[in-house]
């Protein structure tokens, strides 16, 4: 299985999610900039496997499929 050492991964997805849906985030626009790349949000396929795995019992992977839900919202 290949990987991308540049995929910033599924904590600072999670974490990325957990300030953008916070309504008094006032970098809402500019997470979303950073994120919104190859190696950012769209690098992750869903596996859950972050989710199953987390040291925390955070659920990034809910986290990341929420972000998505964000960034289409932003680009339109």
């Amino acid at each position: 299985m290949a990987t991308d050492s540049s995929f910033i991964g599924p904590q600072a997805l999670a974490q990325a999610y957990r300030y953008v849906a916070d309504t008094r985030d006032k970098g809402k626009d500019d997470r979303l900039k950073i994120i919104d790349d190859s190696h950012g949000i769209w690098r992750c396929h869903f596996a859950g496997s972050c989710s199953q795995v987390c040291p925390k019992g955070v659920d990034p992977a809910m986290g990341i499929q929420l972000l998505r839900g964000y960034m289409l919202g932003f680009r339109s």
